[in-house]
């Protein structure tokens, strides 16, 4: 596994573990995140301002590949998540990640694509 896939491979895993910190440290400062369909968050501050209720959320999740190119990473997945009511639902993750320079980078470009599939 290259140097780029281990590090998304840690920013995937801290999103499914609550790892708020670990993302915090590697998002630049003007990072935009567009989750597809629902909103576009610009901004650390902003981003930070989503991530915290997330903090210490574990989600049972299974990463199907890791492709990375450059400075570009796209990580597709699936994950169960509570809907509120004491169900589960399934949810397939396509994430498109964009570093702003290729050597020790910060993720500065995030569009998500999160569709329920059962």
């Amino acid at each position: 596994m290259s140097k780029n896939q281990e590090f998304f491979k840690e920013i995937n895993n801290a999103f499914m573990t609550g790892d708020v910190d670990t993302l915090i440290r590697n998002i630049a400062d003007d990072i935009i995140w567009n989750m597809v369909g629902d909103k576009v968050i610009k901004g650390k501050d902003e981003v930070i301002k989503e991530l915290e209720p997330m903090r210490g959320f574990k989600v049972p999740h299974q990463t199907k590949q890791i492709i990375t190119h450059g400075n570009t990473a796209v990580i597709e997945g699936t994950m169960t998540l509570d809907d509120g009511h004491g169900n589960k639902k399934k949810y397939a993750f396509c994430d498109i990640y964009k570093l702003n320079k290729f050597k020790n980078g910060k993720i500065s470009e995030i569009t998500a694509y999160l569709i329920e599939v059962e």
